[in-house]
């Protein structure tokens, strides 16, 4: 991503996306996610827990990868509209 894009996807990211999150349902998908990783961490030994926060950072950064993919995506499409 050139530096440009950057910008704009650090601007989109930080300052449009969080209106298009406020429906019920992200919140109740928020806050589930948040009561599981609560209960993992109390039935989990130390080690096994370590193995899911790594799992959850990978799968974080994943995500954040295909985020930057799709507004790269729709950017070139905008450019291409008339």
């Amino acid at each position: 991503m050139t530096d440009l894009m950057q910008v704009l996807y650090e601007y989109a990211k930080e300052e449009l996306l969080p209106s298009y999150l406020p429906s019920p349902e992200y919140r109740e998908v928020s806050r589930l996610t948040a009561r599981l990783s609560l209960r993992l961490r109390d039935l989990l030994p130390d080690d096994d827990w370590n193995t899911v926060e790594k799992y959850e950072d990978a799968a974080a950064q994943l995500h954040s990868m295909e985020l930057e993919a799709a507004f790269q995506a729709a950017f070139s499409l905008a450019r291409e509209l008339p």
